[in-house]
């Protein structure tokens, strides 16, 4: 699929989103980061083997709508890439979007650890994004929160993109100041 094709295929999503929107507008929209491979055999173009998934392929960025699992953006990228390369200019018409036609929708971005990097924090902040992002355990980490933590528990979050948890989320993000 060739690059107008895509862009012809996200216009189409755009304009249902539109209309779905008009029937029933979301109370809240997560924008679901990821990134997977695909796998590809021969000698296509992009196609490369990735080290964490120990296999040849693409590794493209995928935008979702956390609520419905709706296909919001993708981009092909070459299966060398890692996961936060290029996130934010893939990302910033996709909040454009949302921030021109639907300014009253609260916007959370969720992302894997793959995505913790500050050029990200910084555009979501901007753009008054709320997000949530893991990072990996490490005893730096653990040492630089440390006195937040004292006498709370922490650890691995569940997480569902069922409305369910929409709530638990919501109640512990918070701004930087």
């Amino acid at each position: 699929m060739d690059e107008d094709t895509l862009n012809q295929f996200l216009a189409i999503a755009r304009v249902l989103r539109r209309k779905i929107y008009s029937i029933q507008m979301p109370q809240a929209v997560i924008l679901d980061l990821d990134s997977t491979l695909l796998d590809a055999y021969g000698r296509q173009e992009g196609r490369a083997f990735n080290f964490h998934y120990q296999s040849n392929g693409y590794h493209p960025l995928v935008c979702y709508d956390g609520m419905t699992g709706d296909l919001i953006k993708i981009q092909l990228c070459d299966g060398t890439q890692y996961s936060c390369t290029g996130v934010v200019d893939f990302l910033q018409p996709v909040l454009d979007e949302y921030l021109h036609d639907y300014p009253e929708i609260p916007i959370l971005l969720r992302g894997d650890s793959g995505f913790s990097t500050p050029d990200l924090y910084k555009q979501c902040e901007e753009n008054g994004t709320s997000y949530v992002i893991r990072l990996k355990e490490n005893g730096i980490l653990r040492g630089k929160a440390s006195y937040q933590i004292q006498n709370k528990w922490y650890g691995e979050v569940p997480f569902s993109t069922t409305k369910m948890y929409i709530p638990i989320f919501r109640s512990h993000i918070s701004h930087p100041q």
